[in-house]
């Protein structure tokens, strides 16, 4: 992994989840994300295409891609045939070049919070790529995502271990699961969010896949 990625990774940690400055660092950092973020050696992509394509058997099915940064989860769906997807997220740099790959429905600037401006009910799947993690979304987050899938949709997200242990999501996914709100079908084994990288070794995240209550 190169220096240069590794000072974008501490510059965004760096943040604290301070909205202003993340959108801005992630502005300026949309030209190259893509190249840094294959070069890292990340697999949640791959993993969660995998689960798409297990829990997602309609490719005409609509499918939200919530933080959708530059796009580069649902190119891979879209190569693979989905072709019904709308994609969220808060910087404009990120969705200008997510407009590129033209594999998106619908592009809209939206924050992941408790509430997400867009319809109840309304996605047959939820897929949340890189999102879920220390300083980027709140833990709500996980109830505004939940409010816009249809009931019985799969909700499919990869998760930090920090933001489970210290961000409060592990907290409200198991109040979720309690209340019977969701139901978890499948979650990978933890693995190194970036193998390639000695500074983030430590690092860690898996892959959720939830079922909304009917």
């Amino acid at each position: 992994m190169t220096q240069e990625l590794e000072d974008w990774l501490d510059a965004v940690y760096k943040t604290d989840g301070d909205r202003k400055k993340l959108d801005h660092l992630y502005d300026s950092w949309a030209r190259n994300y893509d190249q840094d973020l294959w070069a890292s050696g990340n697999p949640y992509i791959a993993l969660m295409a995998g689960m798409v394509g297990r829990y997602v058997p309609d490719r005409n099915a609509r499918i939200l891609d919530g933080g959708c940064g530059t796009g580069n989860m649902a190119e891979v769906l879209h190569k693979l045939g989905y072709a019904n997807i709308i994609g969220i997220d808060a910087s404009d740099g990120m969705l200008a070049a997510a407009k590129t790959k033209e594999c998106y429905r619908q592009l809209h600037k939206m924050l992941l919070g408790a509430r997400i401006d867009l319809p109840c009910d309304s996605f047959d799947a939820i897929t949340a790529a890189g999102v879920l993690t220390h300083g980027h979304a709140p833990a709500e987050a996980i109830d505004g995502l939940v409010g816009i899938a249809k009931p019985g949709a799969p909700i499919i997200f990869s998760i930090s271990k920090i933001a489970v242990e210290q961000g409060g999501f592990g907290e409200r996914m198991a109040a979720l699961e309690e209340g019977g709100t969701w139901n978890l079908e499948e979650q990978t084994e933890p693995f190194r969010t970036y193998p390639f990288s000695s500074q983030y070794k430590d690092l860690r995240h898996w892959i959720c896949v939830y079922r909304k209550a009917v």
